[in-house]
């Protein structure tokens, strides 16, 4: 018998970034999480200026997107909910309402509500016997001491939280000062979490955000991170036991003595971005397609001191530090890399991610007489392979092959070509590319990159752009 945990999330997707943060996070932790389904709750269109169905629409189709995205390939997890609010004296049902009943009639689950609790409070007046099989986590409200709620969760549909409340179901409220500590940056993104398909999905929402400052780094909070990261840990989180009543600013008390569980401080927000980052990237390494990259002229461990005054580090140890570093945050461990000659010390494929394919230059074929025993001494080391000179890449590009080779000067006719060697002269060929890692801020450059520099290429009459 499975002992996860039976998982609802119930979304506002459409309107911001954070619900799409929230169930990539849920979905890594798969290890945990049954999740049964993903029901979209709607928006007070007072307060957001978009009308409920259209919320809804959109909300089930970013669910779905997300959901692509982490390997999901087909929608029937996603429910669109209701197209009004109890508060407004709507208390249809909806596919989300009647799949939180079903699945509450059948087992224990819990429900992650990122919105309005209208879709819940729908279901609880439409079966109250589910309330026995359902654990709420709410991000919504603000401190318990004001007068009146402001936060949007609240607002939005206030009779739904009055139902909900009143109901005895088991209920923790995360309010949304709480969600504030979870920040990111489009800086640390790009750098930290972007390395597959997942990451690179997130950070282009980060980018669309309307709610990301303006600076270079690009602040962004990641409310609703919160609920499901109190799920995966509580202890990650302060709570106490709090009566009903002060939670029921604007409504009638309840007489009777039921307490909500309350988070009033989470850990620091390291310890959540933390277990994130590295859950979003072993999962998304899972579920994206391996990728491919090409780079060259690496000299790990072998730089020479004019060499090093061509780049931006002080010292050798700086220089090695970093194009490890950079080359791990954008390679996963199942993507395939070109190296295109002048690796440098063997041994530091050890510390590099990815299946690396050693494309031999002139300073690798010095280090051997047999080939086929370098080739085999190179790949116990960790190489994919090894090339002694050129070699075809598989995939085509704009319908033309593409030689990968070390020195521009063996580039071949009637094809694009991907070449190292020269580290200080124009990048561009007529009919090639260099891919020396000095070119590309020291990092390997994808597959998507090479091919939109080559089909500039293909597209040029004008020589100065060109290096002979």
């Amino acid at each position: 018998m499975s002992n996860k945990i039976n998982l609802i999330i119930d979304s506002d997707t459409g309107n911001d970034v954070d619900d799409a943060f929230a169930i990539a996070y849920a979905f890594a932790h798969k290890d945990l999480f049954n999740i049964e389904a993903i029901t979209i709750a709607p928006f007070n269109d007072k307060i957001r200026h978009i009308n409920a169905r259209d919320s809804i629409i959109e909300g089930a189709l970013e669910a779905s997107r997300i959901l692509r995205y982490i390997g999901i390939k087909t929608p029937e997890i996603v429910y669109k909910g209701s197209e009004g609010f109890v508060s407004g004296l709507y208390e249809k049902t909806s596919p989300a309402v009647e799949k939180i009943i079903e699945v509450a009639k059948r087992e224990e689950v819990t429900i992650a509500c990122l919105g309005p609790l209208t879709n819940i409070a729908i279901a609880l007046t439409r079966a109250p016997e589910i309330k026995k099989n359902i654990n709420i986590v709410w991000f919504g409200t603000r401190h318990t001491f004001v007068e009146e709620f402001t936060d949007t969760n609240y607002k939005a549909d206030k009779k739904a939280f009055e139902i909900v409340a009143k109901s005895g179901v088991l209920l923790t409220v995360i309010p949304s000062y709480v969600g504030k500590f979870i920040v990111t940056s489009k800086y640390e993104f790009e750098r930290n979490v972007a390395v597959n398909d997942v990451g690179r999905y997130l950070l282009s929402k980060i980018k669309s955000s309307s709610r990301v400052d303006e600076t270079d780094l690009g602040i962004k909070t990641i409310y609703d991170l919160a609920p499901i990261a109190y799920i995966v840990n509580p202890d990650w989180f302060k709570t106490k036991a709090i009566s009903i009543n002060s939670l029921l600013k604007e409504q009638s008390k309840v007489s009777m003595g039921m307490l909500v569980n309350y988070v009033y401080d989470m850990a620091p927000n390291q310890l959540v971005w933390r277990d994130f980052v590295e859950r979003l990237t072993k999962y998304g390494n899972e579920v994206s397609p391996a990728q491919i990259f090409f780079t060259s002229d690496t000299h790990l461990g072998i730089l020479k001191g004019y060499r090093l005054r061509m780049t931006p580090f002080d010292s050798f140890d700086e220089y090695d530090n970093e194009i490890i570093s950079r080359w791990n945050k954008v390679v996963s461990d199942k993507d395939i890399v070109y190296h295109l000659g002048d690796f440098g010390k063997y041994e530091n494929v050890k510390k590099l991610k990815g299946q690396i394919i050693l494309v031999c230059c002139n300073y690798e074929k010095k280090d051997f007489r047999d080939f086929e025993k370098f080739r085999a001494s190179l790949i116990d080391l960790g190489f994919k392979d090894v090339v002694r000179d050129g070699a075809y890449l598989e995939q085509k590009i704009d319908g033309d092959d593409v030689y990968m080779t070390h020195k521009p000067s063996d580039c071949k006719e009637g094809c694009f070509n991907l070449y190292g060697h020269v580290h200080d002269l124009k990048p561009l060929k007529k009919n090639g590319f260099n891919v020396c890692t000095t070119y590309h801020n020291f990092t390997p450059i994808s597959f998507e990159e090479v091919k939109k520099y080559l089909i500039f290429i293909k597209k040029q009459s004008d020589s100065d752009v060109f290096v002979d």
